[in-house]
């Protein structure tokens, strides 16, 4: 392809775009609300996931071992707990340590007295590698009573609840996704029709001298790529600089502030190639329905 054709399609589509500003704009509105809803919910999605990973590393489950057990058995214990799947670590945490962590945390005048008399057991602190298989691997444990197990000590709701969460943003973002893009290929589709429209006469003219299909559908293409583009470009800005803001808000938050939150390089470096490249897609689908449906070659 010419340089002189290239330039007379960018030409010509970039005309179309201003001629038409109003659809135009209604298109790019149309993209840019459609994406940015979706890049919201995957900045959720992403983020849910990050600090539900971040609580695997840090949420436990607490096996109470049996006082009478030797420590021959509860090494053999150890190893059985640590074999399992979806382990990803075991900790033994002795009573005298566990007493210790409570007076850090609760104060001396809370546990005192306790070191005479310690009512607390040994403990398996046993670490996950995902949260989702929480209950298989209580299970497993529990079935070892006869090894050991005195009880299980666990947040089990609470990891359900995070467990659910995670499906539902991810399952909401997808259907999202297919929603909002097929509204925005419509607007799309309907602003490129638009055009043909109001060109039959140079389109009808072109193709009388000889014009090829394509030399005709390209500036379409073209223009709905540009619209595609733009709108996809808006999104990206509004998320590269609301994101940081979100964050440090809710960060200021005493209640909230325990909460860990992805970098903002990371979400931009997948929301901002994201938004510009689905843009650009819905807006060439658009186009090249539009012109196919409504172009007579």
């Amino acid at each position: 392809m010419k340089p002189r054709t290239i330039k007379y399609y960018i030409t010509e589509a970039v005309r179309s775009v201003v001629y038409n500003r109003f659809m135009s704009i209604a298109g790019i509105f149309a993209v840019a609300s459609s994406i940015f809803i979706v890049a919201i919910f995957y900045s959720i999605g992403a983020n849910v996931e990050y600090f539900m990973n971040h609580l695997e590393s840090q949420m436990g489950m607490a096996v109470r071992l049996d006082e009478t057990l030797t420590e021959a058995q509860r090494v053999t214990l150890e190893q059985r707990v640590r074999e399992l799947q979806h382990v990803s670590s075991v900790t033994f945490l002795p009573r005298e340590e566990a007493l210790a962590n409570m007076e850090r945390t609760l104060g001396e005048a809370a546990v005192r007295g306790l070191d005479r008399d310690n009512p607390l057991r040994d403990s398996l602190i046993v670490e996950l590698t995902d949260l989702g298989f929480h209950d298989d691997v209580e299970r497993a444990i529990l079935n070892m009573r006869s090894d050991g197990v005195a009880e299980i000590h666990s947040d089990a709701e609470f990891a359900r609840t995070l467990t659910m969460i995670s499906n539902v943003v991810s399952i909401i973002s997808v259907v999202l996704v297919l929603i909002l893009a097929g509204i925005s290929v419509i607007i799309i589709t309907n602003t490129i029709r638009i055009t043909v429209n109001a060109r039959k006469t140079e389109i009808n003219i072109m193709k009388y001298v000889g014009a090829t299909d394509w030399f005709i559908r390209w500036p379409f293409v073209i223009e709905g790529m540009i619209i595609g583009l733009l709108g996809g470009a808006v999104p990206a800005i509004l998320c590269w600089f609301g994101y940081r803001r979100v964050i440090s808000a809710i960060n200021d938050i005493p209640q909230l502030n325990f909460i860990e939150f992805l970098p903002h390089e990371h979400i931009m470096a997948y929301v901002v190639p994201f938004s510009l490249i689905l843009g650009m897609l819905i807006g060439l689908i658009g186009s090249i329905t539009s012109v196919k449906r409504h172009l007579k070659v």
